[in-house]
């Protein structure tokens, strides 16, 4: 279960191509989620010893599927170290949890060292667990 999506250039991520998957789990069962990404780290750079103002300092993973303001956080990880230019295949996987079957729709999010997020509408996308 695999979807992809390219994005036009926008404030924090002008490419973000994301990927979603869930193994075959029974309904009770916890999930671990991995996310699979692209970022141009050339709009807004990643956080280093020579860049600490507004730069990415990491990504967050959501399920927006009841809408952006009741979004439920699913992780987070750090940018790459020493990320600059277009960096294809990000990835993270989520600790285990509770995750309903059916339909969801997930974001990334890059988030600043001052906190704020890019727009999660953004890179989304919508895809079906067991």
């Amino acid at each position: 279960m695999n979807a992809h999506l390219i994005l036009e250039r926008f404030v924090f991520l002008s490419l973000c191509s994301l990927c979603f998957s869930a193994g075959n789990f029974p309904q009770d069962a916890p999930h671990k989620i991995s996310f699979t990404f692209d970022y141009d780290f050339r709009v807004t750079p990643a956080c280093s010893k020579e860049i600490s103002k507004a730069c990415v300092q990491g990504f967050n993973f959501y399920d927006i599927s009841q809408g952006i303001a009741k979004r439920v956080k699913l992780g987070s990880m750090a940018a790459p170290a020493g990320a600059s230019g277009l960096v294809k295949g990000i990835s993270s996987t989520t600790e285990a949890m509770l995750f309903n079957p059916g339909r969801h729709r997930v974001a990334v999010a890059a988030q600043t060292v001052e906190g704020t997020e890019s727009d999660l509408s953004k890179c989304s996308v919508i895809v079906t667990t067991p």
